[in-house]
């Protein structure tokens, strides 16, 4: 696998991959950008073209074009591997362990029941009364093939017994999420080719189907629309559970083909349902994807934020879409993006004005209000502002979104505006803000202390250890000698990245790079040691270029280190040893005092000496 890599970094430059997803401006010898993984006004985050390596000096993430990749599309490594692998065209070596063949094995399997709906819709039991009520909706043909719309027939086991019959176990295919379990009380069976069917059957029955793709398209899981004219006692839709593979809270409906246009366009169009995108694309507006009836997410507000900071939001106007778009801006709001609301009539949606009326529904979104004007205009509408009680509503509605506004500018127009339609003075309404803002405040810092009252502080060991670390990954000569005398301490450390460290040091020749390919699928840790090489190889000059730092004598800060670990872990060896004498003080123990009183002495001694080197 290390060959593999090397060989796409040395076919693609750092540069041209994240500048396909973020603007980079020229910076010296290197290139200067926004953070894309946390939010920030002024750009500390760097990318050295010269080493192939990107760093941000406000949230300290960093790594290489692997690691980008990976934190942007939420990819393992393996996925991220493959991505760049096709982008350089380099072919990988085969590499097959369980879980990569486990993953695969349930792709294929949803490619496969995608294949098999889609027939069933063009050739099968859907051709008739389904193709019918699509095209009704105003659907052409090449659109239901470009989503791959399919349809679910009636029966309990048909994709069941057709996934069988491929030569997939009702295990893996249940992982999938397309079957559910059903307790079997009557204790009766139906084997088919030697798999035990009766406790599974079909989760989607008589039902379109609508495949949801990754960021590239590939199947993660369904979302299954009752049959129009079916039973409507049944849920009108039903979702792919989450699974390994699908988690419906990171998914964006259609963002595999809006995702050129979001990035060209710089905005995206986020609407309600599945049917919204796909009528939407129909009719040239290829810049939207859908939340698929969940609330809009801070995963899917992350995903969004890769290809633009521009939304526009297009939800049902019925009180409960109201609610939801008002939460949806708030988060939007907070999270850095600038937010406009298409506003249309009650009762419509994309998908209704792309079929009645497409030049309309262009015309709406491209008069999207800013979502301050649009609320400002909606609760003046809702409440009387001729009275009391309605100009206190009007003025608790909007100041709680003012609050949210990052830019004091923006802030000060909005409150004069409600000052100026109320008749209410600028200081009073600041005055409220301030309440809102302490109220926020003091909600902030009581769920904060609760949450320090439950982690637990890191000890000075694991600090030291870290700094430790960095100088190893950074210094293989250190790190050969770190390895060795680690080895003859009992020093107790639970750390995996520092175990993998001294476990194939010596096989990676003591060599970063090498050791990062020799970890590439363990993804939390090598994510954590790029950070840790970096937070200790690279620093901002006084021009803002990333430089080396260069230490004088890296040994001696190797030995400073170490020296202070052995004093903690003896100090810890101390309070273990104190417990322990209170137990042999209360049980009468003599023998195990006179042996802990020895014990102490000796590492109070060592603890002397390790004071006296300094």
């Amino acid at each position: 696998m290390g060959t593999d890599i090397e060989e796409i970094k040395s076919k693609l430059n750092i540069v041209d991959i994240l500048g396909e997803y973020i603007k980079l401006d020229k910076a010296g010898s290197n290139w200067r950008a926004l953070c894309p993984f946390h939010n920030e006004k002024s750009p500390s985050f760097m990318v050295s073209e010269e080493k192939q390596f990107w760093h941000c000096f406000g949230c300290q993430k960093s790594g290489d074009i692997f690691g980008f990749v990976m934190e942007m599309e939420g990819l393992e490594f393996r996925e991220a591997l493959k991505t760049l692998a096709e982008k350089a065209g380099v072919k990988l070596q085969s590499y097959s362990p369980q879980k990569e063949e486990e993953k695969n094995r349930t792709l294929e399997i949803l490619e496969l029941a995608t294949k098999f709906y889609e027939i069933q819709l063009w050739k099968g039991e859907g051709k008739e009364k389904i193709l019918t009520y699509l095209r009704e909706r105003g659907l052409k043909d090449e659109t239901i093939k470009e989503f791959r719309l399919g349809y679910a027939p009636k029966g309990w086991r048909n994709i069941l017994t057709f996934l069988i019959g491929r030569g997939y176990k009702t295990e893996e295919i249940n992982k999938t999420g397309l079957l559910v379990q059903k307790n079997n009380a009557e204790g009766t069976s139906n084997v088919h080719n030697g798999h035990l069917m009766s406790s599974y059957y079909d989760r989607f029955r008589d039902r379109i189907i609508f495949p949801i793709g990754d960021f590239s398209g590939k199947v993660l899981g369904f979302t299954a629309r009752v049959t129009p004219g079916s039973d409507e006692s049944q849920a009108k839709y039903v979702n792919t559970p989450e699974t390994e593979n699908y988690h419906k809270s990171r998914v964006l409906y259609g963002l595999d083909k809006a995702k050129a246009q979001i990035k060209k366009q710089d905005s995206v169009l986020l609407v309600e349902g599945n049917m919204d995108v796909i009528a939407s694309h129909q009719v040239g507006i290829k810049n939207t994807v859908a939340v698929s009836g969940t609330a809009l997410t801070e995963d899917q507000i992350n995903i969004i934020k890769r290809y633009t900071k521009n939304i526009q939001m297009f939800f049902d106007m019925d009180s409960a879409g109201e609610n939801a778009t008002k939460k949806s801006v708030k988060l939007c709001l907070a999270s850095g993006m600038m937010v406009r609301i298409v506003n249309l009539e009650r009762g419509k949606d994309a998908a209704d004005m792309a079929k009645e009326n497409p030049k309309e529904l262009e015309k709406n979104v491209a008069q999207a209000l800013p979502a301050m004007e649009y609320f400002f205009q909606k609760t003046f509408k809702k409440f009387d502002k001729n009275n009391l009680e309605g100009k206190k509503k009007i003025t608790e509605e909007l100041l709680e979104m003012v609050s949210i506004l990052e830019n004091e500018v923006e802030k000060n127009y909005w409150i004069k505006k409600i000052g100026e339609d109320l008749d209410i003075s600028e200081k009073a309404l600041t005055d409220e803000l301030k309440k809102i803002s302490l109220k926020d405040k003091s909600k902030l810092i009581s769920s904060t202390l609760d949450n320090l009252k439950t982690q637990e502080p890191i000890a000075k060991k694991e600090m030291l250890l870290g700094e430790l670390m960095g100088l190893m990954l950074v210094y293989p000569t250190i790190w050969k000698e770190a390895s060795r005398r680690i080895s003859e301490e009992n020093f107790n450390f639970k750390n995996e990245l520092f175990d993998l460290m001294l476990e194939k040091g010596e096989k990676t020749n003591f060599d970063f790079a090498s050791f990062i390919n020799e970890i590439g699928d363990k993804v939390e840790i090598n994510q954590k040691a790029q950070n840790i090489f970096s937070q200790k190889k690279y620093r901002l000059d006084l021009n803002n270029n990333v430089e080396e730092i260069n230490l004088p004598d890296p040994m001696d800060e190797f030995e400073n280190y170490f020296r202070e670990i052995k004093k903690e872990s003896k100090k810890e060896e101390l309070d273990r040893i104190s417990n322990d004498l209170k137990i042999a003080e209360k049980s009468g123990d003599k023998e195990a005092k006179i042996f802990l009183c020895q014990e102490s002495g000796r590492i109070t001694k060592e603890l002397y000496e390790l004071e006296e080197k300094k």
